[in-house]
């Protein structure tokens, strides 16, 4: 009987530490899906921020549309409306006399009161006006640019954490941190085209923290080929051709990978197709030599590549 009890008891600690396991095993794996999603979320919010601060060196935007407003002076509105005046008074010349005399003084008290309500403010007109590479000759919103970096610096320590609970490369999490302090202090001094290098810079991290961290795979080859795109593009105004070709070319390279992988949905595959071609007619940009034609073609690429 002592027997049949000690084995019972024996199967009863073997249950509660099997269990045990079990609940610590699924909560640990609970836990690490959840820091590796909220990690994602950061480095694609940190990823969209520098695409976007990249974009605005030359006013590169999705929209093809903007409303533009513009003000009428007092004076424009005051000549308007005695030009109203003068024509309502001359229709009503046919008019008997006697009637005008009657009503003219709270026709024209009325009057005087609505000019000089709207003589308080300026009068508005909203339009659209078309955005692009071709047409746009604004100058960059450095005061913009630089509102958006020293937002970003808030999100850093909270990246920086939970990348190393994740065990990225911890000189990679620090040089990431170094590279932003240099973008900082150079668009700081409002210098274009060392502020697109030191921006692509800090991008480059952003790939190597989604393959350390194993993020989804389609994601990471596109932010991987972006980052080849920005590199070219960030050498833009200095027309060195010979190295931006390198660079759409190992934009090219990477992508192409997407071509033959069969774990990327079917549905995608068009625009993954697409792509590749629209990679392609980049290069061709390059060949051209024209700096117009290829900020058309990479605002095109970019817009196409982020609907994957």
């Amino acid at each position: 009987m002592k027997k049949i009890k000690r084995i019972g008891y024996i199967v009863l600690i073997v249950i509660v530490v099997v269990l045990s396991l079990t609940i610590y095993t699924n909560a640990s794996k609970d836990n690490e899906k959840n820091q590796k999603e909220k990690t994602f979320s950061e480095i694609k919010y940190m990823e969209t921020k520098i695409a976007s601060l990249l974009n605005a060196m030359n006013h590169i935007e999705s929209r093809n549309f903007s409303v533009v407003t513009s003000e009428f002076s007092k004076e424009t509105t005051e000549q308007s409306s005695n030009d109203n005046t003068s024509t309502n008074g001359s229709g009503g010349n046919s008019s008997s006399g006697g009637d005008n005399s009657s009503s003219g003084g709270s026709s024209s008290d009325s009057s005087s009161q609505g000019t000089n309500g709207e003589d308080e403010q300026d009068k508005k007109k909203f339009e659209l006006k078309a955005i692009g590479v071709l047409t746009n000759t604004d100058d960059i919103d450095w005061d913009s640019v630089k509102s958006e970096i020293e937002i970003l610096y808030t999100s850093l320590p909270s990246i920086t954490l939970d990348l190393y609970q994740l065990n990225v490369n911890q000189e990679d999490v620090l040089g990431f941190n170094t590279e932003y302090d240099k973008l900082a202090s150079i668009a700081k001094d409002e210098k274009k085209e060392e502020t697109l290098v030191e921006l692509t810079n800090v991008y480059e991290y952003l790939p190597k923290f989604l393959r350390s961290s194993g993020q989804e795979e389609l994601y990471t080859t596109l932010v991987e080929t972006k980052y080849y795109i920005f590199k070219g593009y960030s050498k833009l105004d200095g027309q060195n051709w010979q190295e931006i070709s390198k660079d759409i070319k190992s934009a090219i390279d990477i992508y192409s990978t997407l071509l033959t992988n069969t774990e990327i949905e079917a549905s995608k595959q068009y625009n993954i197709s697409k792509g590749y071609i629209m990679l392609n007619e980049l290069q061709n940009a390059v060949n051209l030599q024209d700096s117009s034609v290829f900020l058309i073609k990479y605002k095109n690429l970019l817009e196409e590549i982020n609907h994957i």
